[in-house]
C-alpha cells in the first residue's frame, strides 16, 4: 500500500486531483481525497470546481457526496458564467438538477424556461410546486408555455400559485465594472442603436427606453420607472451582448467598436460585373501553394491568373470535379501541377458534419476503425497520380462536429511531401511522386476545448517548412510544444516546451528579414528563432481558443484571434525582444505599431494585401484597416447578407475571395471601397481554403476537389 500512502502525501500538492477525478467519474478517488483533506471548492484557473464536471457528467451519488461535503451550489465559473445547474441542465441530467436546486442552487427559472421549451413536464413540476421559481420567472415560463401550446404544462401553472413578488435587491457594483458596460450596442436587424453611460455612478440607458440602470446582479440590471430589464451578456469577462428584455419581447444587440460608434458603415455598391479574363495575368512560371494558405500562409495568389466567375451547371471555368472518399476539412495544395490532399474514411460511415453559426461543444463520438489517405491528383484533369494509405486504426480522440479525422494540410517543398495525422500521432514525408521516405511517432494529441478535457476536437495546425526543416506547433491538453524535423530523415532537430499553453488550433508562419522570426498564435503570441527555437519575444493577452495564422509585411507582424477574454488585432515589428505587452490603455509602444482589444476573428485568417488589412468574421462581416495605422476604413457583409464562413479568404490580382459553408464564393474587389464583382457557388459543404496556381483555383468540398480555370 505504499503507492496510496505516496498518493495521499501529494495530494495537497496537487488539490486538481479532485477535479480530475470528478470528471472522470471515479468515486472512490473522490471520497479518498476529500478524506485525506483536499478543499472540496478547490478550482482550476477557469474557476471550475468539481462539482461542474460531477453534475455535467450526471453522477449524482457524487453530486450528493460534494455537496455534503461543503462543495458551494451557487458558485459561477469565471469564463462562460456557468454554473453546476447549468452545466448538468445542458447535458439534460434532471435528477442532478433538482437535487441542487433543493440544495438552495439559483438557476431555478432558467430551468423553468428550459423544462417548458423541451416539455419536460416532470422537471417543469418539480420547479413549481416546490416554488423556486421567482414571479418573473413563472410568468415568463407561463407565457412561453401559452405561445408555444405546451397543453400539459399549462396544466401545472393552472394548480399552482403565482409567487408573491419579492423585494428588489440592488447589487452594489464597483465604478469599474459599470464603465465596463459604458458603451453603444447595435441590432444589426433593426439599425437601432442604444448608448449606455455613467452619469455619477449610475448606468444610464438611452436609444428607447430610456433609463437609469437598477444593478440586481453582476451583469444584470432592471429598468428604474420601465417594465424591463438589461443584461450584459458575454464570456471570458468579455461585453459581447446587451440584451434587452421588455415585456415579452426579447433583443440582442452587439457592442459597436469606437470606429463604428463614430460613423455608420457603408453599405458599398453590390452590383455584379465581370472582370474575367480582362485584368488576370498569368506568371510564366506558376507559383507553388505549398501549404496552408500558400505562400508562408499569406492567401497571396497575385499573378497566377485564376477566374473571376465559373459555374459548375453549364460547366462554365470548371475543369474537372474529382470525388475523394471520406471527408476531410484540410485544404489542398499546389505543387508543379498537382495537387495534394488528404482524407479519412470512417468504417461506420459516420459523415456527422453541421455548418452553421453555433457553439455547441460536444464532439462526434466515432472511434471505429479509420484509413487515412493522401492523393496526388494531376493539375490538369483531376485524375489520380497516385495514392497511399498513411494510417489504418482507430483514431484516439474524437473529433468535433465541424471538423474531421484528417484536420491538418499537408506542406510541400516540391522534393517532400509532410502529412500529420495528430488523432494517431504520425507524421509522414514522402517524395514527390509517393515514396515514404520517414515515418515519424510523436503520440496522438488530445486537443479540443479547454473547458473540459473530455472534449475533442481534433488537431489542425498544420506543418511549415523552414529551409531543411519541418515545423509543427503542437499545442493540445497535456504536454504542448513546438519542434523541428530534418526535412530528409526526421531527426527531431529541436524542441522548445509551451508548458503554458492550452490546446490551440493556429498554424506557424515565419517572418523573413534581417531576424527571421518564427510567429505563432496561441493564449500567448510567441516569437521564435526557427533555427534552434529559441524564445525570442511573447505577448498577450489573447483569446483562449486561437485559431487563425499570422500574416505579415516587410515591416509589420499581424496576429489577431477572435474568442473571449479578449479578441485583439497586434500589429508588431519585427527584431522586438521579451514580453511585448501593453500597459492597460496604451494602444501602441515601440515593438506594436498598433493594436486594438476587440475586433479580432475567430476562425477566417486574416488577409494584408497592399496597404490593407482585411478581417473576415465567421458571420461573414468583413472588416478593412490601414494596415500602417490600424484605421478603420469600411465594415460590411459580404455580399450583403453574411453567412458562416470557415474557410480563410485569399487574394490575387485585386481580387478577394471569400467562401462560405455553403460552398458560395464572392469576389470582392480589393482596395478602400467596397464592390462586389462575383458570386459563384459549387456543390457541397467547404470548409478548406482554396488554393492557386499556374491558373488554376481548387477549391476543396468535403468530399470533392474542383479544378477551376480560364
Amino acid at each position: 500500500m505504499w503507492w496510496l500512502f505516496l498518493f495521499l502525501m501529494n495530494v495537497p500538492n496537487e488539490p486538481e486531483r479532485l477535479i480530475d477525478a470528478a470528471r472522470a467519474g471515479d468515486l472512490h478517488a473522490v471520497k479518498t481525497l476529500l478524506n485525506s483533506g483536499v478543499d472540496v471548492n478547490t478550482a482550476n484557473r477557469y474557476g471550475i470546481t468539481a462539482l461542474f464536471y460531477a453534475a455535467e457528467k450526471g453522477h449524482l451519488e457524487m453530486v450528493r457526496v460534494l455537496v455534503s461535503g461543503g462543495a458551494r451550489v451557487d458558485v459561477e465559473d469565471r469564463f462562460y458564467q456557468n454554473t453546476p445547474v447549468s452545466r448538468a441542465l445542458g447535458a439534460s441530467h434532471f435528477d442532478v438538477v433538482k437535487f441542487l436546486l433543493s440544495q438552495g442552487a439559483p438557476g431555478a427559472d432558467a430551468v423553468l424556461e428550459a423544462a417548458v421549451r423541451n416539455r419536460e413536464l416532470d422537471l417543469a413540476k418539480f420547479v413549481l410546486e416546490k416554488g423556486l421559481a421567482t414571479r418573473g420567472g413563472y410568468v415568463s415560463a407561463e407565457e412561453l408555455a401559452n405561445s408555444e401550446g405546451a397543453i400539459e404544462i399549462l396544466s401545472v401553472f393552472a394548480t399552482t400559485e403565482l409567487p408573491e413578488s419579492s423585494e428588489r435587491h440592488v447589487k452594489i457594483l464597483s465604478r469599474d465594472t459599470l464603465i465596463g458596460f459604458v458603451g453603444k450596442y447595435q441590432n444589426d436587424q433593426a439599425q437601432r442603436v442604444l448608448t449606455v453611460v455613467l452619469e455619477t455612478n449610475n448606468l444610464v440607458l438611452s436609444g428607447g427606453p430610456n433609463a437609469r440602470l437598477i444593478p440586481i446582479a453582476e451583469k444584470s440590471f432592471e429598468l428604474d420607472g420601465v417594465d424591463g430589464e438589461v443584461v450584459f451578456a458575454g464570456r471570458g469577462g468579455m461585453v459581447e451582448a446587451l440584451v434587452l428584455r421588455s415585456g415579452t419581447t426579447t433583443t440582442r444587440f452587439r457592442p459597436m467598436d469606437e470606429a463604428e460608434s463614430r460613423e455608420s458603415a457603408p453599405v458599398g455598391s453590390e452590383h455584379v460585373v465581370s472582370v474575367d479574363g480582362k485584368d488576370v495575368v498569368t506568371n510564366e512560371i506558376p507559383r507553388p501553394w505549398g501549404s496552408f494558405r500558400g505562400p508562408n500562409g499569406s492567401g497571396n495568389a497575385d499573378g497566377q491568373g485564376i477566374p473571376t466567375e465559373w459555374n459548375v451547371p453549364n460547366g462554365q471555368n470548371i475543369r474537372f470535379a474529382t470525388e475523394i472518399p471520406g471527408f476531410s476539412v484540410a485544404s489542398p495544395i499546389i505543387s508543379d501541377g498537382r495537387i495534394f490532399v488528404i482524407t479519412a474514411v470512417s468504417s461506420k460511415g459516420d459523415n456527422t458534419f453541421r455548418i452553421g453559426l453555433y457553439g455547441d461543444t460536444a464532439p462526434v463520438d466515432d472511434l471505429s476503425e479509420h484509413q487515412w489517405l493522401l492523393f496526388a491528383l494531376d493539375g490538369q484533369d483531376g485524375s489520380v497520380v497516385w495514392k497511399r494509405e498513411l494510417y489504418r486504426g482507430k483514431p484516439f480522440t474524437k473529433r468535433h462536429t465541424k471538423s474531421s479525422q484528417a484536420n491538418a494540410t499537408p506542406v510541400t517543398d516540391g522534393v517532400y511531401v509532410v502529412t500529420v495525422l495528430g488523432s494517431v500521432g504520425q507524421i509522414y514525408c514522402h517524395n514527390i511522386n509517393g515514396e515514404l521516405i520517414w515515418r515519424k511517432e510523436i503520440g496522438a494529441r488530445n486537443v479540443g476545448w479547454f473547458y473540459d478535457l473530455d472534449y475533442q476536437w481534433g488537431h489542425s495546425s498544420s506543418p511549415i517548412i523552414y529551409k531543411d526543416s519541418v515545423i509543427l506547433q503542437s499545442d493540445a491538453h497535456n504536454g504542448s510544444y513546438i519542434a523541428a524535423y530534418r526535412l530528409r530523415d526526421g531527426e527531431e532537430l529541436w524542441r522548445t516546451q509551451r508548458d503554458d499553453e492550452i490546446p490551440t488550433f493556429s498554424t506557424p508562419a515565419i517572418y523573413r528579414g534581417e531576424r527571421d522570426e518564427l510567429v505563432t498564435n496561441g493564449t500567448k503570441i510567441r516569437g521564435y528563432d526557427p533555427k534552434t527555437g529559441e524564445l525570442l519575444w511573447f505577448l498577450g493577452p489573447n483569446s483562449e481558443i486561437p485559431i487563425t495564422v499570422p500574416v505579415m509585411t516587410n515591416e509589420l507582424i499581424y496576429v489577431q484571434a477572435g474568442y473571449p477574454p479578449i479578441r485583439p488585432i497586434y500589429a508588431i515589428r519585427p527584431g522586438s525582444r521579451g514580453d511585448l505587452a501593453l500597459p492597460e490603455g496604451i494602444e501602441k509602444s515601440e515593438a506594436l505599431a498598433w493594436s486594438k482589444n476587440r475586433g479580432g476573428t475567430y476562425i477566417p485568417s486574416p488577409l494584408v494585401y497592399k496597404g490593407l488589412f482585411y478581417t473576415n468574421a465567421n458571420n461573414g462581416r468583413l472588416t478593412v484597416y490601414d494596415a500602417a495605422t490600424g484605421d478603420r476604413v469600411y465594415r460590411v457583409r459580404i455580399g450583403g447578407v453574411g453567412g458562416s464562413f470557415s474557410a480563410s479568404p485569399i487574394v490575387a490580382d485585386e481580387r478577394l475571395f471569400f467562401t462560405n459553408e455553403e460552398g458560395e464564393t464572392f469576389v470582392v474587389k480589393a482596395g478602400s471601397e467596397y464592390e462586389l464583382l462575383a458570386k459563384n457557388a459549387v456543390d457541397g459543404t467547404v470548409l478548406s481554403t482554396p488554393a492557386a496556381s499556374g491558373g488554376l483555383l481548387v477549391v476543396r468540398t468535403l468530399t470533392h476537389v474542383y479544378g477551376i480555370s480560364r
